[in-house]
């Protein structure tokens, strides 16, 4: 204040005028410019919130994807009988030409495979903005990998949890594969940016991991 009081000129008028220009606050570009960096900060904060919510999203349903596998893997390996029997085989059928949904179903002819009417319990649903990307079968250490196949089932038999893996009826895949990988990507994505692919492995031996790639 004391600052503002020497610098005033001697003249009321102009000091009135001095005065009231300090105290007027932001001018109009001022104001402008204040609105305007408030604008690009909340859009970048909201599109953050957008991508983090999606990949949280993603996340939940690979998980889901991997626990709906393993309860189907423990429901084939266990001993609890039904109006069948013991030994039932139960799978799931994954398809790149179905990309929000797979197939849980009761191998109700033994071939390793699903048919109509084979339908068991509640069917797998992908979430709308997701989407079945790629379906990729695995070689071991001494086979390359088999590359991209748009179906498969994958079926569990009792006494073991090692995962079968079929192209077709009775159309086991190569010996030399050690599992498979199923893609999850967000819808719209290029599914190489930060959260935008979840994978889930799934291999012979009865493993099942969620990976993010």
């Amino acid at each position: 204040m004391l600052f503002h009081f020497l610098l005033m000129p001697s003249n009321p008028l102009a000091r009135y005028r001095l005065a009231h220009k300090l105290a007027a606050g932001f001018g109009l570009i001022e104001l402008l410019v204040s609105i305007s960096v408030m604008i690009i900060v909340t859009s970048v904060i909201l599109a953050r919130h957008d991508t983090y919510n999606s990949a949280t999203m993603l996340r939940g349903q690979a998980y889901d994807l991997a626990l709906t596998t393993r309860e189907i893997q423990l429901l084939a390996v266990s001993a609890t009988r039904d109006q069948v029997g013991f030994r039932n085989v139960y799978g799931l059928l994954f398809s790149t030409s179905n990309p929000n949904a797979y197939v849980v179903f009761r191998d109700g002819d033994a071939d390793h495979y699903f048919d109509a009417g084979e339908e068991f319990g509640k069917q797998g649903a992908i979430d709308p903005r997701f989407e079945i990307d790629a379906i990729r079968l695995l070689g071991d250490a001494s086979s390359p990998d088999f590359g991209p196949i748009d179906t498969l089932a994958i079926v569990f038999e009792r006494p073991n949890f090692d995962a079968g893996l079929y192209k077709a009826a009775n159309d086991e895949a190569h010996s030399g594969i050690s599992g498979v990988e199923i893609d999850l990507r967000v819808i719209g994505s290029t599914g190489t940016g930060p959260g935008e692919l979840r994978t889930i492995e799934i291999t012979r031996a009865g493993q099942i991991t969620v990976k993010n790639i």
